[in-house]
């Protein structure tokens, strides 16, 4: 009997870790649907698409539930609004113009900037193990710097960092959020709500684009991929290890080096290899002293 309770326990203790994988590979895919739209639309219009199906998706689903919408932490909700929709341009940025799997790498320093931002305000004791996160992760993003970075392409590198940096603020403020009681689809609601009433406002600022058929299947998918990467990134975290996961969630650096290789022909020197492992190998080391997952709809 034991062993058939074990059988039984095994598919559902792995289903965990397929759900984050899938939602790597979604999120690479999402990275490829804005990199492929980049060459035609404007930024605005790619943070537009991306953000309205979850705004319209989720208030049309709370309706139809009688959730309140309203929150009397709006201050907090539109904290987290400039924070994640900023974070949203300078990542899309940073994805339009650098190798996919380069900003991907960049972009997952997130956790290096959390650690650093426990260190400081929480005030815990600096230990071997942290000094040496902190200092592999950035180590490796100079080393990434110096072989890869070509022409034009420094103000997207700071983008793609940037983008960390401020994921790291958002996520400190997705987690007050949901201490004060906010609802995970209300935070994602409002999140989506501001990026997509931003990004409208700053369409007739940005540039002309060219719309084929093509181009607006791209965009479609752009929202859509978004939400189910984010929709199993929930599921895997409600379900299974924080910190195993979280590390597994690296693999959307390797499934963005495959899309990246494949659709634009992009080449690693072993140098440019090396920044990158070091990169992710820091971050899933940080992981071990940040327990929280950080869940991100970016």
């Amino acid at each position: 009997m034991a062993s058939v309770v074990r059988r039984e326990a095994r598919p559902h203790s792995r289903a965990p870790f397929a759900w984050i994988l899938v939602a790597s590979l979604l999120f690479a895919t999402m990275s490829t649907l804005v990199k492929t739209a980049s060459s035609s639309v404007s930024l605005p219009e790619i943070v537009f698409f991306r953000t309205l199906p979850a705004a319209i998706g989720l208030f049309a689903l709370a309706r139809f539930r009688g959730d309140r919408i309203g929150s009397e932490h709006w201050r907090l909700h539109a904290l987290r609004g400039v924070v994640g929709v900023t974070g949203t341009f300078v990542s899309f940025y940073a994805v339009s113009h650098l190798p996919l799997a380069t900003a991907t790498t960049l972009e997952y320093t997130t956790t290096l900037f959390l650690l650093a931002f426990v260190l400081v305000a929480a005030r815990h004791q600096f230990t071997r193990q942290m000094a040496l996160a902190i200092v592999g992760g950035f180590a490796g993003v100079i080393v990434l710097l110096r072989p890869s970075l070509q022409a034009g392409e420094a103000l997207a590198f700071c983008a793609a960092l940037g983008s960390g940096a401020v994921a790291a603020i958002a996520y400190a403020l997705i987690r007050r959020l949901g201490e004060v009681g906010e609802p995970a689809w209300r935070i994602v609601l409002w999140y989506s709500v501001a990026g997509a009433s931003v990004s409208a406002a700053l369409i007739p600022f940005g540039a002309i684009s060219r719309y084929t058929t093509a181009t607006i299947v791209v965009l479609a998918c752009v929202g859509v991929v978004g939400a189910f990467a984010q929709l199993a990134l929930t599921r895997a975290f409600s379900t299974g290890p924080t910190t195993l996961l979280a590390s597994l969630q690296y693999s959307t650096v390797a499934f963005a080096a495959i899309y990246g290789v494949v659709l634009w022909g992009d080449t690693f020197s072993a140098a440019s290899a090396l920044g990158l492992s070091v990169i992710v190998a820091s971050c899933i080391l940080a992981l071990r002293r940040v327990r929280k997952p950080v869940q991100l709809d970016g």
